[in-house]
């Protein structure tokens, strides 16, 4: 290839089917509500609050898909409406395997972090979920399982629909915000845009659900624990079939300024200067040193 791919390997490439296929999603959820005053403050404009202030979160282990990559991963949404349709908007999702980071950030817009550990256990009816970055346990959901999950209990998951192949199915929205800092550092290179991506959930015939607990805790470069868990509705496990559609933009941020704020949690460099005292940083130069040190760094 020589670092550049020949015209019938990009024709090959592009004629590839542009859903994501995920066979034997092992996966285990909690929904719960929330503060929804946390929910105003967090969610980014042009998204607004539901009616109840909902939030999600999961562990999964994805053990097959159709490019090449078998790995887990956590997540955590909250619900949240754009002109009136529905859906999560996602604040966190950790995963173990760098290509699955890359396409769900580049493509999507998936927030995305590597975690050094991701683990999805079940012994008999007891399953446990856990989610460790840098040397935190972030997240954890633990059941045991008690009854089957059915009919109107996956209301909870998604509306009905048939997937591609007419067979029925949930269908899921994700609201993610695809941006990307431009190389002076300054602000965005783009406009940051307001991405819709729809998730089909085909279930198998093991969905179950029970009594348990979830657990989140903030560290200084996943804040999870923020996100108050004022009741907790339900908690499920089983296994999936689940297609990933190609996302598309509905929107774009009218003050990417002040969209900034929301915009730092997809790296740790924040995390990890809040947590340095005042005397572990260098003191800052003052407004006429800076304009001097840009002026200077433009003439190299």
């Amino acid at each position: 290839m020589l670092y550049a791919l020949d015209r019938s390997q990009l024709k090959r490439l592009r004629r590839r089917d542009l859903v994501f296929e995920f066979r034997g999603a092992e996966m285990l959820s909690a929904q719960f509500r929330t503060d929804p005053d946390v929910v105003k403050a967090i969610l980014p404009k042009p998204l607004g609050p539901a009616d109840e202030p909902l939030a999600q979160a999961f562990v999964a282990r994805y053990p097959e898909t159709n490019f090449g990559v078998s790995y887990s991963e956590g997540a955590l949404f909250l619900r949240a409406v754009y002109k009136e349709e529905p859906g999560w908007y996602c604040l966190a999702m950790p995963v173990d395997n760098d290509m699955a980071m890359v396409g769900g950030r580049e493509q999507f817009g998936y927030p995305k972090k590597i975690a050094e550990e991701i683990t999805l256990e079940r012994n008999g009816d007891h399953v446990i979920g856990r989610v460790v970055r840098r040397g935190v346990e972030v997240l954890h959901i633990e059941a045991e399982l008690t009854d089957p999950v059915g009919g109107a209990d996956l209301d909870a998951v998604g509306p009905a629909v048939s997937d591609l192949e007419g067979r029925p199915c949930r269908k899921v929205v994700s609201f993610l915000f695809k941006f990307s800092r431009s190389p002076d550092g300054r602000g965005f290179d783009f406009v940051p845009r307001l991405v819709r991506e729809v998730v089909l959930f085909r279930p198998r015939d093991d969905l179950r659900s029970g009594n348990g607990k979830l657990e989140m805790v903030s560290s200084p470069y996943d804040p999870l624990g923020d996100i108050p868990v004022r009741d907790l509705m339900n908690i499920s496990y089983g296994t999936w079939d689940n297609d990933m559609l190609p996302g598309r933009v509905i929107a774009r941020v009218t003050n990417p300024a002040g969209f900034a704020r929301h915009a730092m949690f997809k790296g740790d460099y924040v995390g990890w200067f809040q947590d340095k005292g005042e005397d572990e940083l260098p003191p800052p130069p003052n407004r006429r040193e800076r304009a001097r040190r840009w002026k200077t760094m433009q003439e190299y």
